[in-house]
């Protein structure tokens, strides 16, 4: 297989690890914890705004937040604030002289880690008349990007993975690896000045590969989210408007700048600091005998390159998780080791594979031997670094994201993938152990006798193909990881969540959502007006573990007001995905039942 045909197996087999990883829906982090107007509220006067406040800062872009009367005509005024700066909290003006009726206010906003999530409540003025023609999921309908999108979004944030590990890895490479091995076995035959042209061409088109991907991606990541929070298709979203408001987003301004970054790098590149980093041999001075490599890069260079690729190593971090959860002390350096480790591991896997073989092929046999054992030797000392590195930090990670809760492992969605990863990284480890107890030694005993790699090239070629593979899938884990909320941002305090009951419309809130005794609150609106339901006869809620075998423990519910139910001292032991079955009869011969998961910690 050439190289070519090589890459491009990777990057498939990335979009195909990405796809299917990718979830089906964002899990949103951001809760609604009220609203002004309350839900189902019947005021006297129209308000001047509608405002929903939320557990986190949220982006009001995008039409966040419109309102609508019983015919489904917008009357607000467009204009989403966040009131008096609050970052919770999101607002939108109403027109001057609504008459009475009844009201539908939508939102559709962007949580702080670029999730969107989106819901509504129905309000009343004066004489609220009959109810709206519309219902809230009427009027949200359509608002969803779809499983297209959602999916290139997933490859998107794995080729961006891609570019930052090829270019921050490839650096390390040929300053840690490839350099000095290069100096210290390079002999004077022409061979050596030809390989080392070879191997610069080549690492050159590596980076340059590296900012290309990262450039397009970045680009991609930033249209695929106006169409994710405005939810539209990516080419609806390809309008300068959108994508102006895209990079008034906290996501926007990070992924903005890291495209920035991405050409920064290669400006800085192509005018002239890969040369000087990349080495190459040239004869020795007149008079003299071998080859000499150019001079190691000056302070000037290397800085040149260390502060964009250092902004590169941290845009991860700045865009995931790791600003958003407490505690952000110790989840943002983790998540900058952890990308940086992975990057250099990443980088000089694929320069092993797919670089250095340009320059060995110039290489007599024995000579290709000796440069071979050269560079795994300063190499596999750094990769072990590296995975000691990603274990630490990937460890800290979960247990932190998971709120210290094993049973999160197997019981979320996030826990699975990482799972699924720490088993990718397991079969990683495996195979470099490879190289290092046969390869490495069997390397240097062919140095010794002046015989070429043989058996042990071989061997070194399929480790590196099964790594490079398996590293390109763990990128597709690590994207549908950015998608999913860990546990612990899902499961801080009071839990609620929605569901449709026939005609009623049910909000739980279940709190703390923590082992031992809990308080429920069960609200019934009516699914069109959005007003209390009142036509309850008898309220039952069942709770069930299903995954420990428990089940048909019955809540005892008592009316704390038009169609208000609360359950005061409910014990739900041990930890897990509860289930609480919510059963409405409304007469004697008709009642509507839903089911309702709760993560409890």
């Amino acid at each position: 297989m050439t190289v070519r045909a090589r890459a491009g197996l990777g990057l498939v087999v990335a979009a195909c690890a990405t796809a299917a990883l990718a979830p089906a829906s964002a899990q949103a982090h951001a809760t609604l914890e009220a609203t002004s107007p309350a839900r189902g509220a019947n005021v006297k006067t129209a308000p001047r705004a509608v405002t929903f406040r939320f557990n986190e800062p949220v982006e009001g872009n995008f039409g966040a937040v419109r309102v609508y009367d019983a015919k489904g005509r917008r009357v607000d005024d467009n204009k989403v604030v966040h009131p008096g700066g609050r970052g919770p909290e999101v607002s939108v003006g109403l027109k001057h002289g609504l008459p009475d009726g009844t009201y539908t206010a939508t939102y559709r906003v962007i949580s702080a880690d670029s999730h969107p999530v989106s819901g509504g409540v129905v309000f009343g003025v004066g004489d609220p008349g009959n109810g709206p023609s519309a219902t809230v999921a009427d009027l949200l309908s359509g608002s969803s990007a779809g499983p297209a999108t959602e999916i290139a979004f997933g490859i998107a944030r794995g080729l961006d993975y891609l570019a930052i590990a090829l270019m921050l890895g490839g650096l390390g490479f040929l300053l840690a690896s490839w350099r000095p091995a290069l100096v210290a076995v390079a002999g004077a035959g022409a061979g050596w000045t030809e390989a080392s042209a070879a191997f610069a061409a080549r690492a050159r088109r590596m980076l340059t590969v590296a900012v290309v991907i990262g450039v397009v991606a970045g680009v991609a990541g930033i249209v695929l989210q106006g169409a994710t929070a405005g939810g539209t298709s990516f080419w609806s979203a390809l309008d300068p408007s959108v994508i102006r408001e895209v990079l008034g987003t906290r996501f926007g301004r990070i992924w903005g700048l890291r495209v920035a970054d991405g050409l920064l790098l290669g400006g800085i590149l192509a005018a002239g600091a890969a040369t000087r980093t990349i080495p190459v041999l040239r004869p020795a001075a007149v008079g003299a005998a071998g080859v000499a490599p150019a001079p190691f890069p000056s302070a000037g260079v290397l800085a040149a390159l260390a502060v964009p690729a250092a902004f590169l190593a941290i845009t991860p971090a700045l865009a995931g998780h790791a600003t958003t959860q407490d505690p952000v002390v110790a989840l943002f350096p983790l998540d900058v080791v952890h990308v940086v480790a992975m990057s250099v591991w990443i980088g000089g896997l694929v320069a092993l594979l797919l670089v250095v073989p340009a320059a060995t092929r110039r290489l007599e046999a024995p000579e290709r031997s000796r440069l071979l054992a050269a560079v795994l030797l300063r190499f596999s000392p750094i990769a072990l670094a590296c995975v000691i590195a990603l274990a630490a930090t990937g460890v800290l990670q979960a247990l932190i994201d998971m709120g210290w809760s094993l049973s999160a492992l197997t019981d979320t969605p996030f826990g699975r993938a990482v799972l699924i990863k720490v088993v990718l990284l397991a079969a990683l480890v495996a195979l470099g152990a490879v190289n290092r107890q046969r390869v490495v030694p069997g390397l240097r005993r062919l140095v010794d006798a002046g015989e070429p790699p043989g058996a042990a090239g071989r061997v070194l070629r399929r480790t590196l193909r099964g790594e490079v593979a398996l590293v390109l899938i763990v990128l597709g884990v690590t994207s549908a990881l950015v998608s999913y909320a860990p546990p612990v941002a899902n499961g801080t305090g009071p839990v609620t969540k929605n569901a449709r009951m026939g005609p009623i419309q049910l909000q739980t809130t279940i709190g703390p959502a923590r082992v031992g005794a809990n308080q429920l609150h069960v609200y019934l609106f009516d699914g069109k007006s959005g007003a209390a339901y009142t036509k309850t006869k008898e309220l039952t809620v069942q709770a069930a573990l299903p995954a420990k075998g428990i089940g048909g423990l019955k809540v005892a519910m008592h009316r704390a007001g038009p169609g208000h139910f609360v359950g005061d001292a409910v014990q739900l032991v041990p930890a897990g995905k509860w289930q609480l079955t919510v059963t409405d009869r409304v007469s004697d011969f008709d009642e509507y039942t839903a089911k309702i998961a709760v993560p409890v910690r």
